[in-house]
This record gives C-alpha cells, sequence and structure tokens, in this order.
C-alpha cells in the first residue's frame, strides 16, 4: 500500500479515533445532509494526506464524523472530480483512505440527468449498474490496494442492499425506482446526442462522478449502495437549457426528503 494512503490513515486514526463501519459521500448541492449529525467534528479534505479540496459549488470540501441517530458515520461532503484537473487515482484517494482505515460500507450518492422521461427531477434513484464513458479507471497501474487485478463488479451495487432500502422507501410511502448510471468526464452537459446514445445504450441516468469510486472500493471489497438524485432531464429530452444552478436549486427541494431517507438506510444498518 502507497505511503501516502497510509498517511490519510493515520491522519484519520489521529483526528477520529476508531473507523465506523459506514460512510456517505454526498454529490453535488446535497451536503447539507452533513449538518444534521449530532456530535459531530469535521476537517477540511484539504487538510487529509496527499489530499485535494473541491472547487464545485455545492460541495462544503468536508469530511464530518458524528452520529446519524444512534449510528456512527463519516460523511465526505464534498467529493472532487475528474473535470477539476484529477486523475482517476486523485479522485479515489479518499475513499480508499476511508476503506483502509475500516470503513466497510459506502453509500455513494450524487446528483444526475434523466437520459428519458421516465425518472423526473426530484426523483431518487437506486443506481443497479452502472456504464464507464470516461475511458479512465482507477485500477489502472501496479498497485492493487490488498485487492485482486481483476475484481469482479457483477454485484457492485449491492443487490442485498438494494431490497433493503426499496422496502425501507415504502414504508416511507416514498416512490423509489432503479437505474443505470452513466459516468462521462465533463465539464460541459451532453449533446442531445449523446443523451440518444446513452439511453439507447441502457443508460438511465448520466452524470460526472461516482464510477470511478465505485470501481476503486470493489477492488478493496467495500459494500456499496449507489443514490442519484435527478435534477434535470439531459440535454433533448426537453427544449430547457441546463445549468449547475438548476442542479442546485432541484437538490434543495430535495433535501428534506433524501435527509430523511439516509436516516433511516443508517439506521437499518446499525
Amino acid at each position: 500500500m502507497g505511503s501516502s494512503l497510509e498517511e490519510a490513515k493515520a491522519y484519520l486514526e489521529r483526528e477520529f479515533g476508531k473507523a465506523p463501519k459506514i460512510a456517505v459521500v454526498l454529490g453535488s448541492g446535497l451536503s447539507p445532509f452533513a449538518k444534521t449529525l449530532r456530535e459531530s467534528k469535521k476537517v477540511s479534505t484539504a487538510s487529509i494526506p496527499s489530499s485535494v479540496k473541491s472547487t464545485v459549488v455545492g460541495h462544503f470540501g468536508e469530511l464530518v464524523y458524528g452520529k446519524s441517530g444512534s449510528t456512527s458515520v463519516i460523511v465526505l461532503a464534498g467529493r472532487v472530480h475528474g473535470f477539476e484537473g484529477h486523475s482517476p487515482t486523485q479522485v479515489v484517494h479518499n475513499l480508499r483512505a476511508l476503506r483502509l482505515w475500516g470503513v466497510k460500507k459506502f453509500i455513494i450518492t450524487n446528483a444526475a440527468g434523466s437520459t428519458s422521461r421516465k425518472h423526473k427531477p426530484g426523483s431518487l434513484v437506486l443506481i443497479r449498474d452502472h456504464i464507464n464513458f470516461t475511458g479512465l479507471n482507477p485500477l489502472t497501474g501496479l498497485e492493487l490496494f490488498g485487492g485482486p487485478r481483476f475484481p469482479d463488479v457483477s454485484d457492485a451495487y449491492s443487490s442485498k442492499w438494494r431490497k433493503q432500502v426499496l422496502q425501507i422507501a415504502k414504508k416511507l410511502k416514498f416512490k423509489m425506482s432503479e437505474g443505470v448510471y452513466a459516468a462521462v468526464n465533463g465539464p460541459n452537459y451532453e449533446t442531445a446526442a449523446e443523451i440518444r446514445m446513452f439511453f439507447k445504450l441502457g443508460a438511465d441516468l448520466v452524470g460526472m462522478s461516482t464510477v470511478w469510486e465505485v470501481l476503486a472500493l470493489i477492488q478493496m471489497g467495500a459494500e456499496i449502495l449507489g443514490i442519484s438524485c435527478v435534477t434535470n432531464f439531459a440535454t433533448g429530452v426537453t427544449k430547457e437549457a441546463l445549468s449547475h444552478h438548476e442542479v442546485i436549486e432541484t437538490t434543495k427541494s430535495v433535501q428534506k426528503k433524501f435527509n430523511l431517507l439516509l436516516e433511516k438506510i443508517l439506521q437499518a444498518s446499525n
């Protein structure tokens, strides 16, 4: 294991002590969930050895340790993205450090566009699979991070965990479906032709994150749940122009629902 990861692990141990069982990665506009934690302690992600801080609006750039109900959790409120000029290795660094520290389960969330009218803005969708359109992979290289050279990704987004969450959503009377997430590099939004292609290839959602993180964590033996907050119809699905402001405003409108769902998932995972 690289010295940079060992240093990051040691930093987490010094700051927070024993690792919780579960971590949450918050997507664009969803960082306010971190403010709901009790007995919380936070550090800037830029203070983690070999880490970088997010520059994107809607990401706090903080790592917050605290309790949601009776469940201890570590929350990454502000991920970094490839389009900020970072390599896949840099993007997944903090997640690898959390896994090395001892976190076993990860809830990876994001803001995503819908490739059709099936998933409307404001919907919360469980990711059941993904397509990597970035052309890059954080597993490239000689370091295996304690995992296999050729990781199996047939159940990357835990089917068992997804079934549990669908039952939780049903009890909350939340309408929740599943979909396939396509990852692109960005930072521009996709063309209408690209969205038509993604849709024909089986992608329900499209975004600029998540997949590299999931691949890195799968290699290290983590269990993963993926949740997309649909913030807009992708280019060409409607005639509306797209903006990051719309993404942030939509996540604000669904924040209360998102927070409640996460709290119940964490409670059930305790």
